[in-house]
């Protein structure tokens, strides 16, 4: 697609973007997209259709396993743009990744160790799943981590 670093950096609209782009089939085009940057292994095109999603408002289970796949790559540096992104779209089947990627050593995480991540994870798993995502709760409240133990803790207790 063209014009993506433009609308990033503000030096074109919205409008100006589908117009260069055209506006039929934009969400097959970005799903098409970031299966060929999750492919490539391209963090770079990834930060830029997850970065369309947002902007056009795209919150659809059709993105639901690429998204899936990418929160659980290490490659990359938008794991919690996607968390948000799969909060948003709500889906049962993220339910799974989300509890995985509790456990990712992502390495530009590890320095500030404030769980910040793992904890938005918690948050989406109960807010995706309710009364499904009690056993992923129960489990983190066993968890070795004090935070995303005490986290999960409260999250089963709203489901009470």
């Amino acid at each position: 697609m063209k014009a993506i670093s433009k609308l990033m950096s503000g030096q074109i609209s919205k409008k100006q973007f589908l117009k260069i782009n055209g506006t039929l089939d934009m969400a097959d085009r970005i799903e098409k997209e970031l299966v060929e940057a999750y492919q490539c292994h391209s963090a770079d095109n990834i930060e830029e259709f997850i970065y369309l999603i947002f902007v056009f408002e795209y919150f659809n289970v059709r993105y639901t396993d690429i998204l899936n796949h990418l929160l659980i790559s290490d490659w990359h540096y938008q794991h919690e743009n996607i968390v948000i992104l799969l909060q948003k779209i709500c889906s049962f089947d993220s339910l799974p990744y989300l509890y995985k990627a509790i456990e990712l050593q992502l390495p530009y995480y590890q320095e500030s160790n404030n769980c910040a991540f793992e904890m938005r994870c918690i948050r989406a798993i109960y807010q995706i799943g309710k009364k499904d995502s009690f056993s992923y709760l129960e489990k983190l409240c066993r968890h070795s981590n004090d935070d995303i133990r005490e986290m999960a803790q409260r999250q089963i207790k709203k489901l009470m």
